[in-house]
């Protein structure tokens, strides 16, 4: 029943759901979906089937609200409050109104039970810090498909460029939104941390979506980087893993893990904070890098 009221509830969009969606959103097979399509059509449900672009209800057919139960609305709110922390002002205000909605429609049976989950089970709002002022900004570009022009702080080389981005999408992770674009200046896909965004300044230039993925692909990074971590500190490092974490194998009382990266000084911040417990096996030039930062550390401290 779940399950068929999953794909009731997609039926109602405004395009046409295809069988292969369906299936993939209730984790079944395409057979099994059929088989709910024609349960909800013998129950009295007008589900019409569009040839070549997939189901959905018969137009002019409404469905009585939904009532959440009390286990959804936590997880709906606790998203909310996630959202709280990670969006703009008119973000936070949608998130607040939107929680205010669902409080409004539940039973009142079904609020108490909510309450009390919510008093135990919590999701902090404070988990962005500082957001970008130009979060607003990247918002509309990557809404309208603008040109955004940008001062860069880049990580490697540590230097400030100009760059002209297609704005594509807005992407939260590693405790910061980044935009993925097109970089006119590298000429290619670039992820640009908000929290490095010097400025921005929307250009009055639109531009033709090209097909960008949301996430990175770890073969398109150009170096592998094995790092050989102690077996007692690896629990630590697995809990806080650096960007291009490919894999981990054991090894020699620890454990090497591998990383794929385009700019290997990255890894520098995750690898001195393993402190003695980490050995970079390969590459060499990370090796050397790491020599000589850390003479450089023990010249900090010429009379210890």
């Amino acid at each position: 029943m779940d399950r068929r009221l999953l794909i009731l509830m997609r039926l109602r969009e405004e395009t046409p759901v295809r069988a292969s969606d369906l299936a993939q959103d209730c984790e079944c097979s395409v057979r099994t979906v059929y088989r709910d399509i024609d349960a909800l059509c013998q129950a009295g449900v007008p589900v019409a089937s569009m040839p070549g672009e997939g189901y959905r209800l018969v137009p002019g057919y409404h469905l009585p609200p939904i009532a959440f139960a009390a286990e959804e609305a936590v997880q709906i709110l606790l998203g909310i409050d996630l959202a709280l922390g990670l969006g703009t002002m008119a973000q936070r205000d949608a998130a607040r109104s939107a929680a205010a909605k669902v409080d409004a429609v539940l039973l009142p049976e079904t609020r108490e039970a909510v309450a009390r989950l919510r008093e135990r089970i919590r999701a902090s709002p404070q988990i962005a810090g500082e957001l970008s002022p130009h979060l607003p900004l990247l918002q509309e570009a990557v809404v309208g498909d603008r040109v955004v022009r940008l001062r860069y702080h880049s990580y490697e080389p540590d230097r400030v460029t100009k760059r002209d981005v297609e704005a594509h999408l807005l992407v939260f992770y590693s405790g910061d939104w980044h935009l993925i674009g097109y970089c006119r200046l590298r000429e290619d896909v670039r992820d640009f941390r908000a929290g490095r965004i010097e400025s921005a300044r929307l250009l009055d230039e639109t531009f033709v979506r090209r097909k960008i993925d949301d996430g990175y692909d770890p073969g398109d990074m150009e170096i592998e980087v094995r790092i050989w971590i102690d077996e007692r500190a690896a629990r630590w490092a697995r809990e806080d893993l650096a960007f291009g974490f490919v894999s981990e194998e054991p090894a020699d009382g620890g454990f090497v893990f591998t990383f794929r990266v385009r700019d290997v000084p990255r890894l520098l911040p995750w690898i001195f904070s393993r402190g003695a417990a980490a050995r970079v096996l390969s590459p060499p030039e990370l090796v050397q890098r790491l020599r000589e930062e850390a003479k450089a550390l023990v010249g900090r401290y010429p009379d210890a």
